[in-house]
C-alpha cells in the first residue's frame, strides 16, 4: 500500500515454489471487484520472483482489505489470498 495516491503505485510480487520454470505470461492479477490486469512476458525460474506493476486501469488493491487472485489464461483460479484493513496500512507491504 503505496502512501499517496495509489493509482499506478501498486504492485503485486509473484514467486514461484514449483520445482519447473513456469511461464505466467496471459495470466491475470484480479481483485475482489473482478477487476483484472494481464501479466505480460513473464517466466519465473524455480524460486524466483517478479514483480506485477498495477496501472490503476485493472486490478486494484484496496485499502480497506481485499482479496488478490491469480487467474490462469482460461479465467480459472489458480491461488487467491485475503488481507485485512489492518494490513494495508499506508507504506507497508502485505506479505502473504
Amino acid at each position: 500500500n503505496p502512501e499517496g495516491d495509489d493509482a499506478g503505485h501498486e504492485t503485486v510480487t509473484l514467486i514461484n515454489l514449483a520445482p519447473g520454470k513456469v511461464d505466467l505470461s496471459g495470466w491475470f492479477i484480479a481483485d475482489k471487484n473482478k477487476k483484472r490486469s494481464v501479466i505480460s512476458n513473464m517466466q519465473l525460474n524455480p524460486g524466483a520472483t517478479d514483480v506485477v506493476k498495477l496501472d490503476g486501469q485493472g486490478a486494484q488493491l484496496g485499502n480497506n482489505g481485499g482479496i488478490i487472485t491469480l487467474l490462469d489464461p482460461g479465467g480459472l483460479k489458480q491461488h487467491g489470498v485475503s488481507y485485512t484493513k489492518e494490513q494495508a496500512r499506508s507504506g507497508w507491504t502485505v506479505l502473504f
